[in-house]
C-alpha cells in the first residue's frame, strides 16, 4: 500500500486520461493535500489534465490557500504550462483572485506581471481596472501593451470601470509607444468608446497607426471624421483605403443622414472613385467588396448599375448591394428595372423586390414594367412583381393582381392575395366596387372574400356575411379560408356563428383559420366544445392558444390536463398557456412540466419559470442539472448564470465536478464566471 489517496494515485498514473479523472476529483480533498495535488495537476504535461484542474480549482478549499498557491505558480519560470493553467484557474475563481493579482503586479518579474494582467483582464472588476490603468505605465513594454489590451473588457465591471478604462486608454493614445497605442486602439473599439475625431486625427499621420486609427474612427459621426474617411478611400496604400472604406460604410449605417457629406467628398476625388470601383469588382474580401458596392450606390452613377445588380446575386455581398441601391434612391428605379429584364429570373426577382424601397408610387413606365413582369413564366418573378405592385401600384392594378390569386403556384397565389389586401386597403371604394362584381361560387371568390374583409367595417354592407356564408361551401380551400378571415374582420355574433361552421371543414388549414378567428372574436364556447371532441394534435394546440386569447381563465383549466400529455406539441402548448398567467398555480403547473420526458417541453417550462424567479423556483431549476438530457442540463446552467446567491454558486460547482458532457461543462463554467463577475463591487 502506498498510503496515498485514490486521487493522488490517479494523478500519478502514466495514463493522461486517468490523471484527468483524478483532476476532476480534486474537490473531494481538503487542506494541504488538495492544494499540493492541485498544483501537480496544473503543472501536468497533458493540456487536458491542466484544463480539468483549472476548472475544478474554484471548488477546492480552503480557497484563500488555493489562491496563494496559484499566485506562486505565476512566478514559476520553468513550467510554462503551470503558469498558464494558474492564470485560467484564477480567472475561474473570480473576484476573490483580484487582490492577489493586483499584489502580484507590484512584486513579480515582467513575465509574472504580464500573467497577473491576464488574470485581471479575465475577471472584470473595478479594483482590477484601476490596477490595469496603473499598469499602462509599467516598466516593461509587454506588460504595458497587455494592460492596454486587458482594459478592453472593463465594461463588464460596470459603468465606472468602463469610464476609467476609456480615460486611461485615450491618454495612452497620446504616447509615442506604438505597441501600447495599437493595443489601446483595439480596446477602445471593444469598449465601443465614442470619442471625438480629434483623438484619432493625430494618429492618421503615423505610418504604423494610420490604418488602425482610420478603422477605429468609424465610431464617430462628426462631419470631419466622415469627410476624412471618405478622402482616405483614395489613399495610395491599398490597405488603408480598404479599412477607410469599411469604416465609412459602418459609420454611415450607424448615423443616417450623413450620406450626402460622404458623397460630396467622394465625388471630389477621381482617385477614390477609381479605387472604389476596383474594390467592387476585383477584391476577394467580401466585406471590402460589399462596402465598395454600397458606396457605388452613394455615387449614383448609372454605369455602375450592372455591378450593383450582379452583387444582388452574391450571398456574400447582396446585403451591401441592396444598401447601395437604396442609397442610389428613386433614380435607380428605371436602370434597375432595365438591368433586371436582361438578367436571370432569380436576379430579376431581386431587382423587382427592391422597387418598393426606392419609390412610394410607380410612374407610368414603372407600372407597365411591373405588369409586364406578371406575365413571366418564372414564379419568383411573378411573386416579386406582385409585392412591388402592392406597395407602389394604384387602384387599376387590383384587376391585374386578381388574375394571380388563383394561380396553380401556391407561392404566387398567396403573394397575390396578400398584395390584394395591401393595395385594397388604400383603395377601399374601388375594391368594394370590384367585390360587388364577384359571385360566391365563382373562380375569383377568393378575391371577393379578401376585398370584403378589407372593406367590411368601413363599408358596413349587410350582404357581406351572406356572401361569405356561401363562400364557405366553395370547392377551393383557399376561398373557404379567406372567407373565415373576412368574417373575423367583420366581427360580431352573426359572423362568429358562421365561422363556427368552419370548425367542421374537412381541411385542417380551414379549421385552424376558424380556430384563430374565434380566439380573436372572443368566442370561448365553440373552442371548448372543439377541445372536448377533437383529437388532431395541431388543432388541439391551436384551439388552446385561441382559447387563451378568448378566455384566459378557462384556457388555464384546459391546459392543466395537457401538461402530462405524451404528445410534446400538446404539452408545450399547455406550458405556453399556463406561463401567461401569474400566481402559485402557474408555478405549480410549470414545475409539473419539468418532469416531462421531452427535453423541448422541459426547456419551455424553464423559460417560463425564469421570468419570475423566487428561491423555490431557483432550487427547482437547480434540480434540472441532474436531468438525463444534456440539453436540459445545459439550459438550466445558462439560466442559473443569472442567479446571485451563494447556494446556487455552490450547486453549480458541485455539478461541475460530476458533469462529463463537454458542452454542459462549458455552460457550467460560464455560469461560474458570470457569478464571479456579479460578485465584483
Amino acid at each position: 500500500m502506498t498510503g496515498e489517496s485514490p486521487v493522488a494515485e490517479l494523478l500519478a498514473d502514466n495514463d493522461p486520461e486517468a490523471r484527468r479523472h483524478g483532476a476532476q476529483r480534486l474537490s473531494e480533498l481538503k487542506g494541504l493535500e488538495a492544494i499540493a495535488l492541485l498544483a501537480r495537476a496544473l503543472g501536468d504535461t497533458d493540456w487536458r489534465v491542466r484544463k480539468e484542474a483549472a476548472a475544478v480549482a474554484p471548488s477546492v478549499v480552503p480557497r484563500q490557500a488555493v489562491i496563494e498557491q496559484l499566485a506562486l505558480a505565476l512566478n514559476d519560470r520553468d513550467n510554462v504550462g503551470l503558469r498558464n493553467a494558474a492564470v485560467e484557474a484564477l480567472v475561474l475563481i473570480g473576484s476573490d483572485a483580484v487582490p492577489i493579482a493586483v499584489e502580484a503586479l507590484a512584486r513579480l518579474d515582467a513575465d509574472g506581471r504580464k500573467l497577473a494582467v491576464e488574470v485581471l483582464g479575465g475577471v472584470p472588476h473595478l479594483v482590477g481596472t484601476q490596477a490595469l490603468a496603473r499598469a499602462l505605465s509599467d516598466d516593461d513594454v509587454n506588460v504595458r501593451a497587455a494592460a492596454a489590451e486587458a482594459l478592453g473588457s472593463a465594461s463588464l465591471a460596470g459603468a465606472e470601470a468602463q469610464r476609467l478604462a476609456v480615460t486611461a486608454l485615450t491618454a495612452a493614445l497620446a504616447d509615442d509607444e506604438p505597441l501600447r497605442r495599437l493595443a489601446a486602439l483595439g480596446s477602445l473599439t471593444r469598449l465601443e468608446a465614442k470619442l471625438p475625431w480629434d483623438v484619432f486625427e493625430p494618429l492618421t499621420t503615423d505610418p504604423l497607426l494610420r490604418r488602425y486609427a482610420i478603422a477605429t474612427a468609424g465610431r464617430t459621426h462628426e462631419a470631419s471624421a466622415i469627410a476624412a474617411l471618405a478622402r482616405a478611400t483614395g489613399d495610395p496604400a491599398a490597405a488603408i483605403a480598404r479599412d477607410a472604406l469599411v469604416a465609412l460604410v459602418a459609420c454611415l449605417v450607424a448615423h443616417l443622414g450623413t450620406e450626402e457629406l460622404a458623397r460630396r467628398e467622394l465625388l471630389a476625388s477621381a482617385v477614390a472613385q477609381q479605387r472604389i470601383r476596383r474594390f467592387a469588382s476585383a477584391i476577394d474580401d467580401p466585406l471590402v467588396r460589399g462596402a465598395a458596392l454600397a458606396v457605388l450606390g452613394l455615387l449614383r452613377v448609372r454605369s455602375d448599375m450592372p455591378a450593383l445588380v450582379r452583387g444582388l446575386s452574391d450571398d456574400d455581398v447582396s446585403e451591401y448591394a441592396e444598401m447601395g441601391l437604396r442609397w442610389f434612391g428613386q433614380d435607380a428605379v428605371a436602370p434597375l428595372l432595365d438591368e433586371g429584364k436582361r438578367s436571370s429570373p432569380p436576379l430579376r426577382a431581386a431587382t423587382l423586390s427592391l422597387i418598393p424601397f426606392l419609390t412610394e408610387r410607380a410612374d407610368l413606365t414603372t407600372s407597365e414594367t411591373l405588369r409586364e413582369a406578371l406575365k413571366s413564366d418564372a414564379p419568383e418573378v411573378q411573386a416579386a412583381a406582385l409585392q412591388a405592385i402592392a406597395v407602389t401600384g394604384n387602384a387599376a392594378d387590383l384587376e391585374f393582381l386578381a388574375l394571380h390569386a388563383t394561380s396553380s403556384d401556391a407561392r404566387v397565389a398567396a403573394t397575390a392575395c396578400a398584395a390584394i389586401t395591401t393595395l385594397a386597403s388604400r383603395h377601399v371604394l374601388e375594391g368594394r366596387a370590384m367585390a360587388e362584381r364577384i359571385r360566391a361560387d365563382s373562380p375569383l371568390a377568393v378575391v371577393g372574400c379578401l376585398l370584403r374583409g378589407v372593406s367590411a367595417k368601413s363599408a358596413g354592407i349587410a350582404g357581406d356575411i351572406e356572401f361569405l356564408r356561401g363562400a364557405l361551401d366553395h370547392d377551393d380551400v383557399r376561398v373557404r379560408r379567406a372567407a373565415v378571415d373576412a368574417l373575423s374582420a367583420i366581427g360580431g355574433p352573426l359572423a362568429a356563428q358562421v365561422v363556427a361552421r368552419a370548425l367542421a371543414d374537412e381541411e385542417r388549414d380551414v379549421v385552424l383559420a376558424a380556430v384563430r378567428a374565434l380566439g380573436r372574436m372572443g368566442q370561448a364556447e365553440p373552442l371548448i366544445l372543439l377541445l372536448e371532441g377533437v383529437h388532431d394534435t395541431a388543432v388541439v394546440a391551436g384551439a388552446l392558444r385561441a382559447l387563451g386569447e378568448a378566455s384566459p381563465g378557462r384556457a388555464f383549466d384546459a391546459a392543466w390536463g395537457l401538461l402530462r400529455s405524451d404528445d410534446p406539441m400538446l404539452a408545450a402548448s399547455a406550458v405556453e398557456t399556463i406561463g401567461r398567467r401569474t400566481g402559485s398555480r402557474r408555478d405549480e403547473g410549470l414545475q409539473v412540466a419539468l418532469d416531462h420526458r421531452d427535453p423541448g417541453v422541459v426547456k419551455s417550462a424553464l423559460v417560463e419559470l425564469s421570468r419570475h424567479i423566487s428561491p423555490k423556483i431557483l432550487a427547482r431549476i437547480g434540480q434540472c442539472l441532474d436531468s438525463p438530457s444534456y440539453e436540459v442540463r445545459r439550459f438550466a446552467a445558462e439560466l442559473l448564470a443569472d442567479a446571485d446567491d451563494a447556494a446556487t454558486h455552490t450547486l453549480i460547482r458541485s455539478r461541475l465536478d460530476r458533469e462529463t458532457d463537454p458542452v454542459v461543462r462549458d455552460a457550467l463554467t460560464l455560469a461560474l464566471v458570470a457569478h464571479a463577475v456579479k460578485e465584483a463591487p
